[in-house]
């Protein structure tokens, strides 16, 4: 059967995406018309036609459950995106063919829905994952950043790794390792000159190496659209947190919520703008000076965790009403009885959400 009745909310996704699960739940049962097209289900179990006729082109995708076409869309959540899987019933002497149409068809899906808000545009959203760019914007719009060197010379790495004070290193992408059974990811590491591997592998693959910041604390915050809502993380209470507060996170019970200084809020809008994103997880070093130093957004970061520490942050509400609104200069509109995550994530529960979700 073919939804025409509403514009619809279509959620980017993975299989097993608990955000995905919690919020789609949640805005249908606000209202919303909810579509959630999962990435493992392409080509094998979707399908996109597009139909192109004399001054126009029909959109027609079908993911099995839903058939919709282009102009059924109001609102792209682009909450998790993945290069498609060469299907195995592809001959060996064909897969390297298959994965370049894949690929190719994978980036051109991005320039669809074109009436829609999108949270965030694809083309937009891969420009900001390039840290790279993210910095270089970043600067321009007068954040503070640390002193950074991304290179693979290895003369250029050990001059600056051996220059005065500490240094750390970070992965221009983030990584998961799984072996025998045990899971490895990327986080900050501390490097010395010592620790740095001989130069061929240096040169093997660019890195990011940047000034260690001494830690007042760090602050995350989550925007959609013009509001905000943020954390005060006391990094140096955890476990590994002088380099990189995930590390530590199981050991978080309660946070205090932050304020940004009125010039940094600007500048995070500023940067938004110019990066093309209405929506972005901020993080911060806040220095022994009370400098805010900019580290990353990350525009697909995820931000339930924040209001599981600090439930007074309006979070669930504040997203779904971006939603609703489809707004970029979102401001949020307080209620008498506002959606928590608590509320939300029962009732996804009640639906048959398997995944548990810990309040400390």
């Amino acid at each position: 059967m073919r939804d025409t009745y509403k514009k619809a909310v279509l959620i980017n996704s993975l299989d097993g995406d608990f955000h995905a699960a919690v919020f789609g739940q949640a805005l249908s049962r606000r209202g919303s018309r909810v579509i959630r097209w999962n990435a493992e289900d392409y080509p094998t179990k979707s399908s996109v036609s597009i139909r192109y006729a004399q001054g126009h082109a029909d959109v027609r995708i079908s993911t099995g459950e839903h058939h919709f076409n282009e102009d059924d869309i109001g609102v792209v959540w682009n909450r998790r995106r993945r290069v498609p899987e060469v299907p195995k019933v592809i001959d060996v002497r064909d897969r390297q063919f298959v994965q370049m149409e894949l690929d190719a068809v994978f980036h051109a899906h991005k320039s669809l829905f074109r009436k829609a808000f999108w949270i965030n545009k694809g083309i937009s959203a891969d420009a900001c994952d390039l840290k790279i760019h993210q910095l270089l914007v970043a600067q321009t719009v007068g954040l503070l950043i640390p002193r950074t060197l991304i290179s693979n010379s290895p003369e250029e790495i050990r001059a600056f790794i051996e220059g005065a004070g500490e240094h750390i290193y970070k992965p221009l992408t983030g990584y998961v390792w799984q072996e025998q059974g045990s899971v490895t990811q990327t986080f900050t590491a501390k490097v010395t000159a010592e620790l740095l591997p001989e130069n061929s592998l240096l040169a093997a693959t660019p890195g990011i190496f940047q000034a260690k910041v001494p830690k007042k604390y760090e602050a995350r915050i989550q925007f959609f659209g013009r509001f905000y809502g943020g954390v005060r993380i006391e990094s140096h209470t955890l476990g590994g947190g002088d380099l990189d507060w995930r590390i530590g996170q199981g050991g978080i019970k309660a946070c205090a919520p932050t304020v940004l200084p009125e010039e940094i809020y600007h500048k995070c809008l500023n940067l938004m703008e110019r990066l093309d994103i209405v929506s972005g997880g901020f993080d911060f070093i806040i220095d022994e000076n009370d400098q805010w130093v900019f580290l990353e957004v990350n525009e697909a970061g995820q931000f339930m965790f924040i209001e599981t520490w600090c439930q007074s942050i309006p979070l669930t509400e504040a997203f779904c009403q971006f939603i609703e609104r489809a707004d970029p200069q979102f401001e949020y509109e307080p209620v008498s009885q506002p959606l928590t995550l608590r509320e939300a994530y029962e009732d996804a529960k009640r639906s048959g959400l398997e995944t548990e979700l810990i309040f400390p």
